[in-house]
């Protein structure tokens, strides 16, 4: 019998992405040891250790020599072992370390991914999708069916993972892609199909709170470090107008030029429409719970909006928002959706990415002990006495733009974690109202259209073959510019008209 390990699994890595992580591997503990021994008297001993940590955390998040995850919980672990924690007793510091993981707004994301996995599950996405693929308004010409395709990932992307979304758009934008084609090879029809999925999904992500990972930790660091509470409504009311900004300019730089075509795609799209056959059981009860989640959340909204404050105060107290999305979701483990066979089993349920619930937890954990410590107001002390104060709007745009180009090079929710603490910081050691730079930076954290290791929609898209690296590169930079005014633009526009705080 041979009791020798099995052979390592080959790296299935880029190799400048293996190259990443072994120079990160080196230089993250590194780092930590320099900044770990080097005097920094003008801060607190916790904060001088807290900041080795973050070097050490930033480094691995941006090379990812192990799973973003995994950083995650080795963040707050080694705060605590190197004495970066403060708290009175051994249980308080270990509470703080820790306190992410239980934050409330996890609880939101838990059971938006449930009744994501349940729409997968039983087709309902795909019945969706292909409802909108099928009218004529989204299939007469090739152009129109790109925008189709674009609206169908923005649409489910509000409330699925990016990913998910991209990941089973594929394969129906390649069945309507072939038909197109008509037997020629692929060409710029290709490219514009599979580039719209991705740039859409992530445009889409920035609707709702729950569209995306880094809009829920930018909500939670701002309602922690800023004292401000976005409702579900109020977030919409900034993130859908700028979102369909963003996609009719989206469209618009994939579609131009793009040669017609004599075959019928609305025909292809009805006849696979038809082929789901009618609503099924698993289907109606899915679409049952996603309505009742949708419906409370932007009831509380509307509340606000009216000024019932009773009302407001009823849903903060009973019914907060990661209740509503934990209530909601229950209702597919309860209600069958054949005899014996729940909605939403939870072998299926398991199948959702646990690894981001953990980053988030993480990353608000550490958001916590840069506040704690200091180090968040003393990186913005700094920032300020070197940049100056300014005011909201050149605030606004530098740490928008800077959120941009991070998220092109490491993950968009390790970006948002490293990022907000600070910008909140300067704005408040420069007297400026820290919301609005905060929430544009959040939009911006989510951004990712240059490179195929920019966000994983994009390296789904990338991995058909049917875009060229540089194709994705020159959209993707357009993109980023022209989605950096439309953000600052939109909040121009939006925050005079509907208010922020």
């Amino acid at each position: 019998m041979d009791l020798s390990p099995p052979p390592a699994a080959p790296d299935e890595r880029a190799p400048v992405d293996v190259l990443r992580a072994r120079v990160a591997t080196v230089l993250g503990p590194l780092l930590f040891l320099v900044i770990l021994l080097v005097p920094m008297p003008q801060i607190s001993p916790e904060a001088h250790r807290l900041a080795a940590v973050m070097a050490l955390v930033v480094v691995f998040w941006i090379g990812e020599p192990v799973p973003v995850a995994v950083t995650a919980l080795l963040g707050p672990s080694l705060a605590l072992l190197v004495g970066a924690v403060p708290g009175a007793t051994a249980r308080e510091a270990v509470q703080l370390a820790f306190r992410g993981f239980g934050d409330p707004i996890l609880m939101l994301f838990l059971g938006g991914f449930f009744i994501a996995e349940a729409m997968t599950v039983h087709g309902l996405d795909r019945r969706i999708a292909m409802s909108i693929l099928s009218r004529r308004t989204f299939s007469a010409t090739p152009a129109r069916m790109v925008a189709g395709l674009g609206v169908c990932a923005w649409l489910l992307s509000m409330w699925m993972s990016n990913t998910a979304t991209t990941a089973f758009l594929i394969p129906i934008a390649a069945g309507m892609l072939a038909v197109a084609r008509q037997g020629r090879p692929p060409g710029r029809l290709d490219a514009a199909a599979m580039l719209v999925l991705p740039f859409a999904a992530t445009v889409g992500g920035l609707g709702t709170p729950v569209g995306t990972a880094p809009n829920l930790i930018g909500k939670s660091q701002i309602e922690r470090l800023a004292g401000f509470r976005f409702e579900f409504f109020d977030w919409m009311k900034y993130g859908v107008p700028i979102g369909a900004a963003m996609m009719v300019a989206l469209v618009w730089i994939l579609t131009r030029g793009l040669p017609p075509t004599t075959v019928d795609l609305q025909a292809h799209a009805i006849a696979e429409r038809k082929k789901l056959g009618g609503l099924k059981r698993g289907e109606w009860v899915t679409a049952a719970a996603f309505a009742i989640a949708i419906s409370m959340w932007i009831g509380s909204g509307l509340a606000q909006a009216a000024g019932a404050r009773g009302l407001v105060s009823w849903f903060e107290r009973r019914l907060p928002e990661g209740v509503i999305a934990l209530v909601a979701s229950s209702i597919l483990f309860v209600i069958p959706a054949a005899p014996g066979r729940p909605t939403l089993t939870w072998k299926e349920a398991a199948r959702i990415d646990w690894g981001t619930l953990l980053l988030l937890g993480g990353g608000l954990s550490l958001g916590d002990l840069m506040l704690k410590t200091g180090l968040s107001d003393a990186i913005g002390t700094g920032a300020v006495q070197r940049l100056g104060a300014g005011n909201i709007w050149t605030l606004t745009m530098a740490a928008t733009a800077l959120a941009i180009v991070i998220s092109e090079i490491t993950s968009n929710t390790a970006t948002v974690t490293m990022l907000l603490p600070v910008v909140i910081s300067i704005s408040q050691k420069s007297g400026i109202d820290p919301v609005q730079p905060a929430f544009a930076a959040t939009l911006g954290c989510s951004f990712g259209f240059m490179l195929p290791v920019s966000t994983p929609p994009n390296a789904i898209a990338y991995g058909t073959g049917m875009i060229p690296i540089a194709t994705m590169a020159k959209k993707g930079v357009i993109f980023d510019v022209i989605g950096f005014a439309i953000i600052i633009g939109g909040l121009a526009i939006l925050v005079p008209l509907v208010g922020l705080r």
